[in-house]
């Protein structure tokens, strides 16, 4: 009976003096009471009794979330949220600082997080906090590194999650953007207006220069066509050109009559259409004629 006791404590030993450790993790040992080793991932052995493992330590990132209000320099309330990744330093002496430098460590690692957002926050206005959201993580990190390193750990990264002011701040500084978004929309009409305005000048300004030279051209055609007609009639019936010039605009005077009737806008027009009056009209163009020449 005896002897099955002393088989089974002693199997209890062996299996108690065997550790097996998971992968990114350590097992800090102490002998006596005393920091002794650093047992590694895989199959490990400690001697039953005299020693013993006095933490388990992660080597993986680990997350500390922390949320608070700071007074700001001009004394606006600000909650800020942050995150901060941090993992252990794998070495010896990194594990054993992690595991021995502090009682509570996430009392700890928060209290000195608060410590130095407070003295950052008090020297920056609530805008300036907002404008400068990623300079004060940048500050927080870099103050925040060298306690840590004491403690055995180091930091992956701090980030500001949000920063949110009371209500009455946060309406105010809406209604100061919206104010910029009018005036700026304001300038844009004004803007758009002169440009369509000078658009619509230089579109005038082509267009009656179009429309002159499309006069000129109308002018020029029709000079070159009298004087073609001009000589076509002066070699056909021998007239001179006084005479073919008043029968070519009475010719031009009734065609544009014609026409006038013609149109469907026309209104009624009372003439003398007696024969008598074609020859004094072709009379008074001959002697307008003469009276130009002799001038």
């Amino acid at each position: 009976m005896f002897i099955y006791i002393f088989v089974a404590v002693l199997v209890l030993l062996i299996l108690s003096a065997v550790k097996i450790v998971q992968q990114n993790t350590v097992y800090v040992v102490e002998f006596l009471g005393k920091f002794n080793r650093v047992m590694t991932a895989g199959l490990n052995f400690k001697i039953p009794l005299f020693e013993r493992v006095a933490e388990k330590v992660t080597l993986r990132q680990q997350n500390f979330s922390l949320k608070n209000v700071y007074p700001s320099k001009d004394k606006v309330i600000v909650d800020i949220a942050t995150n901060l990744i941090y993992s252990v330093e794998s070495s010896i002496e990194g594990v054993k600082k992690f595991t021995y430098s502090l009682q509570n460590r996430q009392q700890s690692i928060g209290a000195i997080i608060e410590n130095s957002l407070r003295t950052y926050v008090a020297k920056e206005t609530h805008e300036g906090i907002l404008e400068k959201k990623e300079e004060l993580a940048a500050h927080i990190r870099l103050d925040l590194e060298k306690q840590f390193s004491e403690w055995g750990m180091l930091i992956s990264s701090f980030q500001i999650t949000e920063v949110s002011f009371p209500p009455t701040i946060t309406q105010a500084m809406s209604e100061v953007v919206a104010s910029q978004q009018l005036m700026k929309a304001a300038a844009n009409k004004g803007e758009a207006i002169k440009i369509q305005a000078v658009k619509e000048a230089e579109a005038d300004k082509e267009r009656k220069r179009l429309q002159g030279e499309g006069i000129a051209q109308e002018r020029k055609a029709i000079s070159e066509g009298l004087k073609e007609s001009i000589e076509i009639v002066k070699g056909a019936t021998g007239q001179g050109s006084r005479e073919i010039m008043a029968l070519l605009t009475l010719t031009q005077y009734l065609d544009t009559m014609k026409s006038i009737g013609a149109t469907s806008n026309s209104k009624v027009i009372f003439m003398d259409h007696n024969t008598g009056k074609t020859f004094d009209m072709t009379a008074q163009l001959i002697s307008a004629f003469e009276s130009q020449e002799k001038k």
